[in-house]
C-alpha cells in the first residue's frame, strides 16, 4: 500500500521562528515502513508550502492511504487538508489529541474522514494499513473509529523499546530550526510517556496518568543515531517529565559521555525533580536549557492548579539550574481563577525575579477533556476569545470568564506580563550579551520584533 502522512502547511505562509518534525508522524511511518509498505511524509509546514501548492502536491502523490494527526488550536487546518485530500485517496486515516478527546463527535464537523485512531497510535494504524491493504475488515483493532465504529483504546505500550525508532529519513531534515540554537539543525525525541501528575489543566488522552520511560540504552542509540548518521547537533526532549527518575537521567548523561556523543539538548522539568547532583551530570552531557513549568506567583493558584509545587521549590531549582550553568526557561499561567488581577501582577513579579533567558505567558485554558473543563462548564466559565498570545497557533482560545477574570481583564494581564518581561532594559542587554553570530542577532530580532507587533495590535501603546 501506498502511504501518505502529512503535516498541513500554515494557515498563512510566513518565517517561523520554530519549526520542528513531526515526531508522531515519523513514529507511524516507521512502523508501516517494516512492515514492506511504501512510505512518504510530507512536512508541508516546514516546506513552507501555500496552500494551492500542497493540494497539487497531494494530487500528484497518488496515495491510497493518507493519515495526519490533529491539535485543538489548529484543527480547522486539518479539517482543510482533509476537505483538499478527499477527491485523491481511498482512505483518510486521522489520529492525534482532538479526535481522541472528541471521538465520534468529530465525524459530524469532517464527514469526509474515514477512520479516527485514538491514543497511542502506532500499533494500530500498522494494523489498519495491514488489513486495508489485503482487503480485509478493520473490525476490532484497538482504538479505531469511525461515523458507525467504536473500540476502546487497548492497553498502553509499556516497553517502550519496540517501538522502532522515528523514520527521520523521510523528513526535510535540514529545514528545522529552533530559535534558541539559530542555525543549527535540530530534531526531538521522546524518551518516556505519560505524566502521575495531576495538573486540572492537562489532557492525557493520548500517553495517559503512568510514566513508561524506554531504557536508558535504547534511547543512547536513538540519539547516537542522530548525531553520528544524521549529523544533527541540537535535539529537543519532549518529554513531558525527562527528570521523574534521577537515576535514569545520569545513567543517560553517563551513556552520552562515554559514547562521546557531542551535542546539546534542552528537556522539560518540574522544580521538585531536580538537584544539584543531577544537573551537574546534565550540564556536562550537553544539556543546555531546561523548561519549568512555574505557573503562577501565588501558592493559592498553584493549589488550585494541582501542581504540587511550591514557591520555595520554584526559586531553588531555578538557582541550582543557573548555578550549574543551564539556561532556566519557564511557562506561566494567568487568569486563574481562585486569584485576582492583583494576584496575577505577582506571578509577573516572581518572572521577573527568576528571570528566566525565555519566559511563557499564557492564559489558563479549560481544554477539552480535563479537569478544568469540566468545573469551566459546571460553573459556567467557559468561553471563547480571540488567541491572544504572539506564539499561539490558535485562532480562538478557550479561557474562564468569571467573576474575577472578564475577557478585557484577560487581554490587560497579558499585555502587562509581556511589557514587563520583555521589555525591560537589563533582559534586552542580557539577550543582546548572548549574542555570537549574524544568525543569533537574526534570531533575537525577529522573535523581538514578533513580541512588540503583537503587543502594540493589543493596544499596548496606550
Amino acid at each position: 500500500m501506498k502511504v501518505l502522512l502529512i503535516q498541513p502547511p500554515s494557515r498563512h505562509q510566513a518565517q517561523e521562528e520554530v519549526v520542528v518534525p513531526p515526531l508522531g508522524l515519523a513514529y507511524l511511518a516507521s512502523g508501516v515502513e517494516r512492515d514492506g509498505h511504501e512510505v512518504r511524509i510530507i512536512d508541508a509546514f516546514a516546506e513552507g508550502m501555500s496552500w494551492d501548492d500542497f493540494a497539487e502536491e497531494i494530487k500528484r502523490a497518488k496515495a491510497d492511504l493518507i493519515g495526519m494527526g490533529g491539535l485543538t488550536p489548529t484543527i480547522d487546518n486539518a479539517l482543510r487538508t482533509i476537505k483538499i485530500c478527499r477527491p485523491y485517496v481511498q482512505y483518510i486515516v486521522m489520529g492525534g489529541p482532538h479526535l481522541s478527546v472528541h471521538k465520534q463527535e468529530f465525524f459530524r464537523d469532517c464527514p469526509e474522514l474515514d477512520f479516527g485512531i485514538m491514543g497511542e497510535g502506532e500499533e494500530s494504524f500498522s494494523q489498519l494499513v495491514k488489513r486495508l491493504a489485503e482487503g480485509s475488515d478493520p473490525g476490532d483493532i484497538p482504538g479505531l473509529i469511525g461515523p458507525e465504529k467504536f473500540n476502546p483504546p487497548g492497553k498502553f505500550i509499556n516497553d517502550l523499546d519496540v517501538i522502532p525508532f522515528p523514520a527521520r529519513h523521510l523528513l526535510p531534515n535540514p529545514l528545522y530550526r529552533y530559535s534558541f540554537w539559530p542555525g543549527k539543525k535540530v530534531t526531538t525525541m521522546i524518551t518516556s510517556r505519560g505524566c502521575p501528575y495531576r495538573c486540572i489543566f492537562c489532557d492525557k488522552s493520548i500517553f495517559g496518568s503512568k510514566w513508561r520511560a524506554r531504557s536508558a540504552k535504547n534511547v543512547l542509540d536513538e540519539m547516537e543515531q542522530i548525531v553520528k548518521i544524521l549529523r544533527i547537533p541540537s535535539i529537543i526532549i519532549y518529554d513531558d517529565l525527562f527528570t521523574l527518575d534521577k537515576q535514569r537521567v545520569q545513567e543517560i548523561c553517563q551513556g552520552i559521555l562515554e559514547r562521546g556523543l557531542r551535542f546539546e539538548w534542552k528537556c522539560e522539568g518540574r522544580v521538585d525533580r531536580v538537584d544539584e547532583e543531577t544537573l551537574r551530570w546534565m550540564k556536562k552531557a550537553g544539556c543546555s536549557l531546561i523548561a519549568y513549568g512555574v505557573e503562577s506567583g501565588n501558592e493559592i493558584g498553584l493549589d488550585y492548579l494541582q501542581k504540587g509545587i511550591t514557591l520555595p521549590q520554584i526559586r531553588r531549582a531555578f538557582e541550582l539550574t543557573r548555578k550549574v550553568g543551564i539556561r532556566p526557561m519557564a511557562y506561566f499561567i494567568l487568569g486563574i481563577p481562585v486569584e485576582t488581577f492583583e494576584e496575577g501582577l505577582r506571578t509577573i513579579e516572581l518572572a521577573k525575579e527568576l528571570n528566566p533567558d525565555y519566559a511563557q505567558f499564557s492564559i489558563l485554558s479549560p481544554y477539552r477533556g480535563t479537569k478544568l473543563h469540566e468545573e469551566a462548564k459546571a460553573k459556567g466559565w467557559y468561553a471563547e476569545v480571540e488567541a491572544n498570545n504572539p506564539f499561539d497557533k490558535d485562532q480562538k482560545r478557550p479561557v474562564l470568564l468569571c467573576e474575577k477574570w472578564s475577557a478585557e481583564t484577560l487581554k490587560e494581564i497579558l499585555r502587562r506580563a509581556h511589557r514587563e518581561f520583555y521589555f525591560r532594559p537589563s533582559y534586552i542587554l542580557k539577550r543582546l550579551w548572548g549574542v555570537r553570530n549574524f544568525r543569533q542577532m537574526r534570531a533575537l530580532w525577529g522573535a523581538g520584533c514578533g513580541v512588540l507587533r503583537w503587543y502594540l495590535s493589543k493596544g499596548g501603546s496606550r
